[in-house]
């Protein structure tokens, strides 16, 4: 068990992570600044590469399996760009703190930092990403509706339960080494088992498995507003008592074991 000092230590970090979030954030915006800091296009590099992803993955398969491009390829670009961000959070999470040893030995700064350093670095990148869906509505235009900006609603949601998955994610595998590949193995089979490539309606069996996969709400509520496709309010529901489950969960289990985190890195 915790002792009261490290209990109440951890209780500090959980609120310095509102109090002194300029740390984290300033240190991600220097991670993306420092990444592209030589490069002639900088940061516009990840809006050209999730671009071409998505118009090469989107028209091929479109025309492959005879889709409607006007509707499938903002389908596919808004869900690619979702599941990108999800994926690559969940991914970096297995490694942030195990890349962060030297400096969570080394410094006073809280460890949650570290977590929130790296999730905040995949929002950046996914903002960028966001201007290649408005960079096709002139070519493939949708109806655009004012429920578009639940979508900012549904990624605030996705962005609280990436945190507490982050938290706990990230503790798992620095105790035991072993766990990241299965991360990445479990990131890839999600990959097939949420709707990004195919519509949900489309799925003739494995419904209720679909019900289960907690990335589907969450990629909902964020990628269906902003395409006109209404969102059920079991899904919003549905949404937000996993994104407050996520945090209560996350903060418990850093409460619990952060104090241990300094001899596991």
């Amino acid at each position: 068990m915790a002792t009261s000092t490290d209990a109440d230590r951890a209780l500090r970090d959980l609120r310095d992570v509102v109090v002194r979030s300029t740390i984290w954030s300033s240190l991600a915006n220097a991670d993306i600044r420092s990444k592209y800091r030589l490069s002639t296009f900088g940061s516009l590099w990840i809006t050209m590469t999730t671009g071409a992803m998505a118009l090469a993955i989107g028209l091929f398969y479109g025309q492959f399996f005879g889709q409607d491009m006007r509707s499938y390829l903002p389908y596919f670009t808004a869900s690619i760009i979702t599941w990108t961000f999800i994926s690559s959070v969940l991914g970096e999470a297995s490694l942030t703190l195990v890349g962060a040893g030297n400096l969570i030995k080394s410094s006073q700064m809280p460890i949650v930092f570290h977590i929130l350093r790296m999730l905040h670095r995949n929002l950046i990148i996914v903002l960028h990403n966001a201007i290649v869906l408005a960079a096709i509505w002139p070519f493939v235009r949708w109806s655009l509706h004012p429920s578009a900006v639940l979508s900012l609603a549904g990624l605030v949601l996705l962005y609280l339960f990436l945190v507490g998955t982050s938290v706990i994610i990230a503790i798992i595998c620095v105790r035991y080494r072993d766990v990241p590949p299965l991360i990445q193995v479990l990131i890839q089979f999600l990959f097939f088992l949420t709707p990004i490539i195919w519509y949900p309606e489309q799925i003739k069996f494995g419904a209720e498995l679909l019900k289960l996969n907690p990335v589907t709400y969450m990629l909902m509520i964020v990628r269906d507003p902003i395409l006109g496709r209404p969102v059920e309010i079991q899904t919003w529901m549905i949404a937000i008592g996993l994104s407050a489950a996520s945090l209560i969960a996350g903060s418990l289990m850093y409460v619990r074991y952060r104090r241990r985190i300094a001899y596991w890195v």
